[in-house]
């Protein structure tokens, strides 16, 4: 990851990243404040946009050969309409802005900071220093060649203050560290590899413990035992804990671990299984959650829970029809063994339970159905309790992620209805998302309950602004805004 440092006034340097919003009507040019350049210099840049019809639409940039006596090139990016501009635009632009920088070959760069607007001036420094570091992101662990590697090392943020980029520079550790395990070919990250991640995270009041087969045997884990079972890998279970203050809030995190999914028995066409080394997306960001709560500190316990496993087609496989004894005793009809993550998560839950949190929180790349209805940059927010969906809604928008509220509506339960087992795992083609909570509702009870299914946002197949193609490492952002804010 690259260097972030604050600056109070700029010197030289190869590549000046600025940032133009987008006029209110189509015949004014793109709204902007360029104290770093001289005034001449400023006046040919307006030019040079207009000539090229730049808008200062959001990913929108526009490289300009100064020859200023403050910088060489500046580099122009698009923040979208001010009143619409937000923590989640913010980083797209800043994100735009750093993978255009990379792919010129800057060697030095320093960041101007635009207007804070609503954001606030923390809020804004922030937001533009997560985006350069997400946005200069590179997995190249099985390159040879690093000609494609980023040029410059670090970025000086003019008039940032140093503790906006150093929150910043956690929020990216902890987003990147998902992304590396998303982006990990299934062959080097099994179900052990998700274990032995956790066990580096352990000390600085975070433990850590790994069940294997025979714990989670003896656990009597149906679910994780009957999806794991069709594989050469042993499953695991993977619990963390970050001990917060005596006497305050404890919050649970379920993040589905299922490192590749072949979809089973009832097999995925070859063009569905391409990415499906993202379906642990959800353990991902309870992994990278974890790998930097010790440095924000927040005052609530913090509960993880991952149930890792191969969903494959083994001879031992389960079959369509088997059903399954979870934890709690209560039973599955697995009708559809592509609907797995379900399945593993009611054993996770049942755990999860019985530690007594306050909250319980479930993220999975659980159903197409919820990409389907929200595309691939919004996750289904569902929940049982207005208070908590209120509050992860609130913490998304700071961590500029991108939820939508779901319905949970009772009358589908009925198409749960198993003829010889307490529940089936998959109610058939519509409100499937919808049916996914319902299922995991069963097991989550009466207490305060959400489940985020994060199946379009988690992995992007073109990439973003701020991502290259892959893993994105959502939900961690959110994640962390919501546990640090409890007690405040």
């Amino acid at each position: 990851m690259i260097r972030l440092t604050s600056a109070r006034k700029l010197d030289r340097t190869d590549v000046l990243i600025v940032f133009a919003e987008e006029p209110a009507s189509k015949d004014a040019r793109p709204l902007h404040k360029w104290d770093s350049l001289s005034g001449d210099a400023s006046r040919r840049l307006a030019a040079a946009l207009e000539k090229e019809n730049f808008r200062g639409r959001v990913g929108q940039t526009f490289v300009w050969h100064a020859g200023d006596s403050h910088a060489e090139r500046v580099l122009v990016a698009g923040l979208g309409r001010a009143a619409a501009r937000d923590v989640d635009i913010t980083i797209r632009s800043a994100g735009a802005a750093a993978k255009k920088a990379k792919e010129i070959g800057a060697t030095r760069v320093v960041c101007t900071l635009p207007a804070p607007g609503k954001l606030g001036e923390e809020r804004n420094a922030q937001s533009v220093a997560l985006g350069i570091l997400l946005g200069s992101y590179e997995f190249d662990k099985y390159r040879q060649s690093k000609e494609h590697a980023r040029a410059f090392d670090g970025v000086e943020v003019l008039g940032a203050p140093d503790r906006a980029l150093k929150t910043a520079e956690i929020y990216a550790r902890g987003t990147i560290l998902a992304r590396d395990l998303v982006n990990t070919p299934a062959g080097d990250c099994a179900p052990r590899h998700l274990a032995e991640t956790a066990r580096k995270l352990a000390g600085a009041n975070v433990k850590v413990t790994v069940w294997g087969p025979k714990e989670i045997e003896k656990k009597a884990m149906g679910g994780l035992i009957g999806i794991g079972k069709g594989s050469d890998e042993p499953y695991q279970f993977i619990m963390l804990k970050w001990e917060g203050k005596k006497g305050a809030k404890k919050i649970a995190v379920c993040g589905k671990g299922i490192t590749f999914d072949s979809g089973g028995l009832c097999i995925k066409p070859a063009d569905g299984m391409g990415t499906m080394k993202c379906d642990m997306s959800g353990a991902a960001a309870v992994l990278g959650m974890f790998s930097v709560i010790s440095e924000l500190k927040p005052e609530c316990t913090v509960y993880g829970y991952i149930p890792a496993a191969e969903n494959m087609t083994g001879g031992s496989a389960v079959k369509t029809g088997d059903v399954l004894r979870t934890a709690s005793g209560r039973t599955i009809e697995v009708n559809n063994t592509d609907a797995e993550g379900r399945v593993v998560l009611a054993d996770a839950l049942t755990i999860a339970r019985e530690d007594k949190p306050d909250e319980i929180l479930d993220l999975a790349t659980l159903t197409g159905a919820c990409v389907v209805a929200l595309g691939d940059q919004v996750a289904g927010l569902f929940s049982n309790d207005d208070n908590l969906a209120a509050g992860i809604e609130a913490a998304s928008k700071r961590a500029g992620e991108r939820f939508w509220r779901m319905p949970i509506v009772p009358e589908y339960r009925e198409l749960l209805k198993s003829e010889i087992a307490d529940i089936k795992n998959s109610g058939g083609r519509w409100g499937g998302a919808i049916q996914g909570a319902l299922f995991l509702q069963e097991w989550a009870g009466e207490q305060p309950w959400a489940h985020l299914d994060i199946a379009g946002p988690a992995f992007s197949e073109k990439g973003l602004p701020f991502c290259p193609p892959g893993g994105v490492g959502f939900a961690v952002r959110t994640l962390l805004e919501y546990v640090t804010a409890q007690g405040k």
